[in-house]
C-alpha cells in the first residue's frame, strides 16, 4: 500500500463545530436559571412584601453572561408633547398633605430595549416597554423609578419568574368598607392618559348628590394583581389613575372607574403586558 494512501486512511474525520444557539433557545436557558424569586424587601407603611431589580440581576446577569446574551436600553422616545411638539418627559402637580404642599413629579416615557445574541449579532430583538414613575423628590429621581419598575416587572414577566406569594384574591372582603375618608383632588393633572377604554373622560369625577362606598382593600388588591399580570406596578396604576381621573386615593374611584380600569389591565395583559401599557 502506498504511503499517501496510508496517510489518507489514518487522518481523523473532520468535525463539524456545533451550531450555536439561538436567541430564543437562550431564553429558555435565562428562564430555567431563575425559576423563583422570594419577595424579601417588606413596605413597612402598606405592609406588603416586593422584590427588588437587584434580586432579579442578581440571577439574571451570570445566567445572560453564560449563554452570550446582551441587553441593552437604546432608545428613549417621548409619549408627550407640548402645545409646540416638543418632547415632554416629566410633567409635575402640587399635593397638599398634612404636612403642607408638595410638588410630585411624573416620568412618562417609551424604553426601546434590544435583547442580542452575543454569538451572532444580528439575531436581535427588541422590545418597547412604557415607562411611567412619579416621586416628590425631583424628576430625576421620577424617572429613575419609572425606569426600575418597568424593567423589574418586564423581566418578572419575560421569564415568568415566581415570586412566591399568595395570591390576594384568595380572601374576599369586597363588604368591607374602606376606612380611609374620600379625598377630593388637590390639583389637576397636568396631563392626561389616552388609552383607557370610551367613555372614561379625563378628570371624570364621582357621582354627586349621595353617598358613595369608597373601594375596599380587596378591590384596590384585586386592580393592582391585574396590573401586575400586565406588567405594570402599583405606584405606575396609581399615577394613570390621577393622570386619567384625578383622583389621588384610588380608593375614591367610581365603580364605573373600576370596572374600567380593571378592563384595561386585562386587556394590556392579553397583549403582551407593559409592551402596550400606556
Amino acid at each position: 500500500m502506498a504511503e499517501a494512501e496510508k496517510k489518507e486512511r489514518a487522518a481523523p474525520a473532520k468535525q463539524t463545530a456545533p451550531k450555536a444557539a439561538t436567541l430564543q433557545q437562550k431564553f429558555v436557558e435565562l428562564r430555567k436559571a431563575i425559576p423563583v424569586i422570594v419577595r424579601g424587601s417588606t413596605n413597612e407603611e402598606h405592609g406588603y412584601t416586593f422584590a427588588k431589580i437587584s434580586d432579579v440581576y442578581r440571577l439574571l446577569v451570570p445566567a445572560m453572561n453564560e449563554h452570550g446574551v446582551n441587553f441593552d436600553i437604546v432608545e428613549e422616545r417621548a409619549t408627550r408633547h407640548d402645545q409646540n411638539g416638543d418632547a415632554r418627559y416629566v410633567t409635575s402637580y402640587t399635593q397638599n398633605t398634612g404636612r403642607g404642599e408638595r410638588v410630585v413629579w411624573i416620568y412618562e416615557a417609551d424604553l426601546v430595549i434590544r435583547w442580542t445574541n452575543a454569538e451572532n449579532p444580528k439575531d436581535a430583538m427588541d422590545v418597547t416597554l412604557h415607562a411611567i414613575g412619579t416621586n416628590d423628590g425631583g424628576p430625576d429621581k421620577a424617572k429613575g423609578s419609572a425606569w426600575t419598575y418597568c424593567l423589574k416587572y418586564y423581566l418578572f414577566e419575560k421569564f415568568s419568574i415566581d415570586q412566591g406569594t399568595d395570591d390576594p384574591d384568595a380572601a374576599d372582603h369586597s363588604t368591607a368598607p374602606s376606612q380611609r375618608a374620600p379625598q377630593a383632588p388637590t390639583a389637576a393633572p397636568t396631563a392626561g392618559g389616552n388609552n383607557y377604554p370610551p367613555g372614561a373622560a379625563q378628570g371624570q369625577q364621582r357621582p354627586q348628590g349621595g353617598a358613595v362606598r369608597p373601594l375596599s382593600e380587596a378591590q384596590l388588591s384585586r386592580l393592582y394583581k391585574k396590573a401586575e399580570a400586565a406588567g405594570i406596578a402599583q405606584q405606575q396604576v396609581n399615577a394613570q389613575i390621577f393622570q386619567r381621573y384625578g383622583q389621588q386615593d384610588p380608593h375614591n374611584l367610581t365603580r364605573q372607574q373600576y370596572d374600567e380600569i380593571c378592563a384595561y389591565m386585562d386587556n394590556a395583559a392579553r397583549q403582551g403586558g407593559n409592551t402596550n401599557a400606556q
